[in-house]
């Protein structure tokens, strides 16, 4: 009984939190994806993930809506430490405005150190994270960490064909550029565990970039990816 009352606690908060910052009218995004995990061995795995995202609306007027934003590819090789820490090593190319007259391209270098710690009987997900990316009109470096934790909405372990929920949020810093810039996202969604290894996660993001400056951009992103693990 208790711990169904702190998960509802948690499910208001959340959904109370992402709508409170929702108040301003977004740009909008969907971003359906694929992502595979292969383990190696006792220390090694890989992902390779595909994404492509839509714009369904803009933040200026007169721009085109209703388009695909960007394609990408992403790839990463984790080593496991003792303790269940994780290092990662992670390439991205992307294509922006893939099908528009003037296209561009990123290729984005990721190292990644990601841990687990534990609070008041949930186990929270960290993830800290430098990246480089090389853009075909700039570059800069990336600073970014996340907190996370998702947990089954029926019963206390999770099994096949039920539900859970993810909540997350992420800092992200940018330097190396014409000014920097400080980004907030914060996440609520749902997935299934279709069977052992395969899910299914809805996601929305509410995203506020230039935070250290007098001008902000809010964007809601929504995310569907199915996940598969060997």
């Amino acid at each position: 009984m208790t711990t169904y009352f702190i998960r509802s606690l948690f499910l208001v908060f959340i959904f109370y939190s992402f709508l409170g910052q929702a108040q301003n009218i977004p740009s909008l995004r969907w971003e359906p994806g694929f992502s595979f995990t292969q383990k190696i061995d006792s220390r090694w795995s890989y992902n390779l993930s595909l994404s492509g995202r839509q714009r369904l609306t803009e933040f200026g007027e007169g721009e085109k809506n209703f388009r695909t934003d960007r394609w990408e590819v992403k790839s990463f090789g984790t080593y496991t430490l003792l303790g269940g820490k994780k290092l990662s090593l992670g390439y991205m190319y992307r294509t922006i405005d893939p099908f528009e007259q003037e296209s561009g391209w990123e290729h984005r270098i990721t190292q990644q150190f990601a841990f687990i710690t534990n609070f008041g009987g949930y186990r929270l997900g960290n993830k800290f994270r430098i990246e480089q990316r090389i853009r075909s009109t700039s570059y800069e470096t990336r600073l970014r960490y996340a907190i996370s934790n998702d947990f089954p909405l029926q019963g206390e372990s999770l099994d096949p064909k039920e539900f859970y929920l993810i909540g997350k949020n992420e800092l992200v810093y940018s330097f190396n550029r014409r000014k920097d810039e400080l980004e907030n996202r914060f996440s609520v969604g749902i997935g299934r565990l279709l069977k052992r290894g395969q899910k299914f996660q809805f996601v929305i993001q509410s995203r506020y970039s230039d935070l250290i400056s007098e001008t902000t951009d809010h964007l809601i992103h929504f995310e569907t990816t199915y996940y598969f693990n060997l």
